[in-house]
């Protein structure tokens, strides 16, 4: 009886350190995930889109590690749109703030189908400020507006201000003030630093002294230097050395750890029934020096269709684009449902390599993320080939490093509201 209670107690032993290793494996401390419930990947070709009614745009709060215990996750409406590129949503750094435009509104349960496209969806001027400090209950503080047209989101790294992109003619760049609690304590405005179009993405250098800007509209890219006015201790926004055009519709884009690398995608083309065919990466240096030289681009390399987002690991080595492909055609497309993932390694001289390519099943990722160990990745799949109730997904990958780093699916996945597009991981 002792050596079949010993070899019970050894077992049980092992059981619960397998419950604690768990089918997810991602080193965080959380992840915020906006989900745009109101449409469809699909309506971007045909319009239907497809509402369950009742199902609101939401953000939600996952805390790790994960168990199967409901405090662990949160969500609260929050309207927001995938219309947007990944660059909607932003944390603050103690992980207690998250700021959300909305981009679109909501449209209402009645509204079965886009005839005039995304014109069709409600402009906002709007943002949402949202306490995440209690992840099994975010909550919205405020609904702050912020100008019209409203296209891309950054924050500074200390979490002391916000610039907003928006379509506001000589003020199409808002700087916006916050205290600890989020809280908008002045706005200040400024013009975008070129006529050719409106910005699409803006994302802030590590060191916070400047900001990358993208125009899908003119194939550009550019730099701009954030500074605080020492007389009136008013921060500014001006141009730092001249945009350059990369690709045919540059998307979003992030810098490396050490800031010496912008990475930016190109889909070619918006999504439509014929398909966007490949896309490519560019990996551009921008000029730092306080007389800025010129920008460049050091490398590129083609990407599968459709590449909608990136992410940087946190050495600078590697590099994840999630690719849509054609998975936002209507179901009975052969290639619906069918998305990728490209991995390449990122040499210090900008040199980027194809590693490795892996198909998986889901629609149109909109959003991917290292943990903070490099180790593992989270990406946001909007929906799937579902029939039912539908959701989306947050599905993780374990990274391989090395010279060809590789990716391993892991089995574990966290459903969440459908039209998934945007993650923010909380280290």
């Amino acid at each position: 009886m002792k050596k079949q209670s010993l070899a019970f107690t050894l077992s049980m032993m092992a059981g619960a350190a397998l419950a604690q290793q768990g089918p997810v494996q991602f080193s965080a401390r959380g992840i915020v995930a906006l989900s745009d419930a109101d449409m469809a990947a699909s309506a971007f070709v045909d319009g239907n889109l497809y509402k369950d009614k009742g199902v609101r745009d939401a953000l939600t709060t996952i805390q790790f590690p994960l168990d199967r215990n409901s405090d662990k996750m949160g969500s609260v409406v929050v309207s927001n749109s995938m219309t947007l590129l990944d660059k909607p949503l932003a944390v603050s750094n103690n992980g207690r703030v998250a700021f959300v435009l909305e981009g679109r509104g909501q449209v209402s349960d009645s509204v079965a189908t886009l005839k005039n496209g995304i014109n069709d969806l409600p402009a906002s001027n709007a943002m949402y400020i949202v306490d995440i400090s209690n992840a099994a209950k975010p909550t919205v503080k405020f609904r702050f507006p912020t100008g019209g047209s409203l296209t891309a989101l950054a924050i500074t790294p200390q979490s002391n201000a916000l610039i907003v992109a928006s379509a506001d003619a000589g003020k199409e760049l808002k700087i916006i003030e916050i205290d600890n609690t989020g809280k908008p304590t002045r706005v200040l405005t400024a013009e975008a630093p070129t006529k050719s179009g409106q910005i699409t993405d803006l994302t802030f250098h590590p060191s916070g002294q400047y900001v990358a800007y993208s125009i899908a509209g003119s194939q550009e890219v550019g730099l701009m230097k954030y500074a605080i006015d020492n007389a009136s201790k008013k921060p500014y926004l001006i141009a730092h050395g001249a945009p350059i055009k990369v690709g045919a519709m540059p998307g979003t884009g992030k810098f490396t750890a050490d800031g010496k690398f912008f990475v930016v995608t190109d889909s070619k083309k918006a999504a439509n029934a014929q398909g966007t065919g490949a896309g490519e990466v560019f990996v551009v240096q921008f000029s730092t020096e306080e007389k800025p030289g010129e920008h460049k681009i050091v490398s590129q390399a083609a990407t599968g269709e459709s590449p909608e987002a990136l992410a940087i690991s946190p050495d600078g080595s590697t590099v994840i684009i999630a690719n849509s492909n054609q998975s936002y055609l209507p179901f009975n497309s052969g290639k619906a449902g069918k998305s990728s993932l490209s991995v390449y390694s990122l040499g210090q001289d900008g040199k980027m390599t194809l590693a490795n390519e892996y198909p998986f099943d889901g629609i149109m990722p909109q959003a991917v993320e290292f943990d903070k160990t490099g180790d593992a990745i989270a990406v946001a799949v909007s929906e799937y080939l579902d029939y039912g109730t539908r959701t989306g997904g947050i599905e993780f990958w374990r990274v391989t490093k090395g010279d060809k780093p590789a990716l391993t699916k892991q089995s574990g996945r966290v459903s969440v509201t459908r039209g998934v597009h945007s993650l923010k991981v909380i280290q």
